[in-house]
């Protein structure tokens, strides 16, 4: 087991330098997915299927380190870390199960960037579960966590961006009218009001909140992760938006992520 912890403890530094590069990266590079899509990224397939692809493996990898954990008594069950893995899960079932059956058009998605996405989820998945179920100590988790300001203020952070997240991707999926529509529309109302990348803006919110409310390295690392990953990446959609509707997206003065700050 020593070898193990000594692998997480490694893994996390390496994470952690790595999602500093891929925010430095993405400054000079855009994925060819959705509004940036192009052929110079390899061959492609349908979108729904690359998203099911991508996102499915860290849903099964965190249930199966959860049930390895169990079974062989690695740690007695605890509560508080079911309830974290449930958070965890549910997104992640709608991100892999959910969202890609709804989606609309005939949008195309690179194997390249599916390759890369599978490869992360697969290592933050070992990441958030090796923390919950494996190397963390032992009484980090008491019932009294469930009253604690992080755990409380965490959850409430979570759910909301949560809820921003899917109901903003609903909008955006309802602006086209059936699957042989590839345009792209401007999205309006809340939560669309002051940014043009509300989905983005739900899903930081809700690994912000997901890392308070576990208040743990792992969970700071994927924040990092996925701060690097959807910033850039907002800079990018506004640039479209901009590119497609001109003034009448420009005149709306919204900011690309962080409502009155960027």
């Amino acid at each position: 087991m020593e070898f193990f912890a000594q692998f997480y403890h490694y893994l996390l530094i390496v994470m952690s330098i790595l999602g500093v590069l891929v925010f430095v990266v993405l400054q000079f590079v855009t994925p060819a997915y959705g509004m940036t899509f192009n052929n110079r990224w390899g061959m492609s397939v349908r979108s729904n299927l690359g998203w099911f692809i991508m996102e499915s493996p860290v849903f099964f990898t965190m249930l199966i380190l959860y049930f390895i954990s169990l079974y062989f008594h690695i740690r007695p069950f605890n509560i508080v870390t079911l309830v974290m893995f449930i958070f965890f899960e549910f997104h992640y079932f709608q991100r892999s199960f959910v969202f890609p059956l709804l989606m609309k058009g005939q949008s195309k998605m690179p194997i390249s960037i599916i390759i890369i996405g599978f490869v992360f989820n697969t290592f933050n998945a070992i990441m958030q579960g090796g923390w919950l179920f494996y190397f963390s100590s032992e009484n980090a988790y008491p019932i009294s966590w469930f009253w604690s300001p992080q755990f409380i203020v965490g959850t409430l952070i979570f759910l909301f961006g949560m809820v921003v997240n899917i109901y903003a991707d609903r909008i955006i999926r309802g602006l086209r009218k059936d699957d042989m529509d590839n345009n792209y529309y401007l999205p309006m109302g809340w939560p669309f009001n002051r940014i043009s990348s509300a989905n983005y803006f739900g899903e930081i919110l809700e690994w912000l909140g997901f890392a308070i409310l576990t208040w743990s390295v792992s969970g700071f690392v994927f924040l990092l992760w996925t701060c690097a990953n959807i910033i850039p990446r907002s800079k990018e959609v506004y640039s479209r938006y901009t590119q497609f509707f001109g003034e009448e997206f420009t005149s709306l003065k919204r900011y690309k992520i962080f409502p009155w700050i960027y």
